[in-house]
């Protein structure tokens, strides 16, 4: 608004100084126009026609004029004293011309031209000026008021949006109506914000992902921890107990004098270890994926059978009754892995059921499932069944026949064939259950 005020009222004192000056410099040029043609309409006049003319003549560019004649003049426009009064005033200056009239002798004509009227349009601009500055003020709130409705408040309003997008903030929407620069740039910038918005949400996933992987791999790395740590604890306690029975028949102390007696035990020690070692290797190489450089088709149920041939001196050394409905199955997998767990699961039933009990043995096309009847878990222990080394006995009693790696290798071998499978208490017993088709989860 100031700038407008001030450019407006610069034009109007360059117009109030240079028009006045520029009429007078008109009306001198056409005054002088007119006193040529005056000069040629009275060569040879009348005094009397001359006089008429001269008259006109001053009407007509409001001058005055002084004609003498012989002894004798005649005024036009003002008298004798005003002429007088304003022949040498500043900006007032006379042209004279000599007539040849044919009735009078030595015609002498003086024009006297003032500037007079410049001097009125000055008065006249100063006069008006206080008004003029008014209409100025008036148009400049005015054309102010109107650009910050057109211009500047949009221009504030996407100042905003960009702050706002500045702190990741994108719950905006710029208006589309305008179809000039700033509707352009509104459009623009509803643009960005959804492909940001997009970009984003997309960021948060894989970070989401990420989060995910990495704490899936710490996990795996706190398991892998634990599992050396009790593989080692594991290792020790035979190889302690190998290492004493050896020493003290070595020495020949108290009862292990007998060496004929002492060696199957260290025979049986030697026996636990090797199975442990065995199994140890076994999970080590499904760690590292050699587990399915052998892709083929297993039949389960010839699996299963060869598995309970093996299994029957353990069934009937307890007397435990199987009772099996064998359907044929097939998945595509190792089958040398996949015996090995169907025999963990299936001598795990017959290992911890009581003696004389029943083993149940079903397989479908979808699953397959083994109960022994009579045994039942801790509900508070299910969650740990699968933990290497994890076992109900926490003694850790090597007569129970078991590593506490067995379903720590079933479950590494049925998550490499993509199996769901699940451990708990049924209405019967203990029921070990395995989805072909990735099934429940566990």
């Amino acid at each position: 608004m100031t700038a407008l005020t001030v450019c407006s009222l610069l034009i109007y004192g360059i117009v109030m100084f240079i028009i006045p000056r520029q009429y007078t410099t008109l009306s001198n040029n056409r005054v002088n126009s007119e006193i040529d043609r005056l000069s040629e309409e009275m060569e040879g006049v009348g005094l009397a026609a001359a006089k008429e003319k001269i008259t006109d003549f001053c009407r007509r560019n409001h001058v005055a004029a002084l004609l003498a004649f012989g002894e004798e003049s005649v005024s036009f426009g003002m008298g004798f004293g005003e002429m007088d009064h304003v022949v040498g005033q500043e900006g007032n200056y006379t042209v004279s011309m000599a007539l040849s009239l044919s009735d009078a002798e030595g015609g002498l004509l003086t024009i006297l031209m003032s500037s007079g009227a410049a001097g009125e349009l000055n008065r006249a601009f100063l006069q008006i000026a206080p008004l003029i500055f008014a209409v100025i003020l008036l148009i400049s709130a005015v054309s102010a008021w109107l650009c910050s409705r057109a211009i500047v408040r949009p221009v504030l309003k996407l100042s905003g949006v960009s702050k706002r997008m500045a702190g990741l903030d994108m719950t905006w929407r710029c208006e589309e109506g305008r179809s000039d620069e700033l509707g352009v740039l509104g459009k623009s910038l509803n643009t960005l914000s959804s492909r940001l918005v997009k970009a984003l949400a997309e960021l948060e996933g894989s970070n989401e992902k990420l989060r995910r992987e990495i704490a899936t791999v710490n996990a795996m790395e706190s398991q892998r921890r634990d599992f050396f740590a009790a593989a080692s604890h594991e290792l020790k306690t035979p190889v302690t107990i190998l290492k004493g029975q050896i020493e003290s028949m070595i020495l020949g102390i108290g009862k292990y004098k007998d060496v004929e007696s002492i060696l199957p035990q260290t025979l049986h020690e030697v026996e636990r270890m090797e199975v442990l070692v065995r199994e140890l290797l076994g999970i080590v190489k499904l760690e590292m994926g050699a587990g399915g450089k052998e892709p083929a088709t297993v039949a389960v149920h010839e699996e299963l059978r060869e598995v309970l041939a093996v299994l029957s001196a353990l069934a009937q050394e307890k007397g435990i009754v199987v009772s099996c409905r064998i359907e044929e199955a097939f998945l595509p997998g190792n089958p040398a892995l996949f015996r090995k767990a169907l025999h963990n699961i299936v001598g795990n039933a017959m290992r911890h059921s009581p003696e004389k009990s029943q083993v149940s043995i079903c397989l479908t096309g979808e699953c397959l499932t083994v109960t022994n009847t009579g045994a039942s878990l801790p509900k508070e222990e299910l969650g740990e069944l699968f933990t290497p080394f994890y076992r109900v006995e926490k003694s850790r009693n090597s007569s129970t026949g078991g590593s506490g790696l067995g379903l720590y290798l079933v479950k590494k071998i049925l998550e490499l064939h993509g199996l769901g499978f699940s451990l708990g208490n049924g209405a019967k017993g203990v029921v070990f259950t395995v989805w072909f088709g990735g099934g429940s989860p566990k």
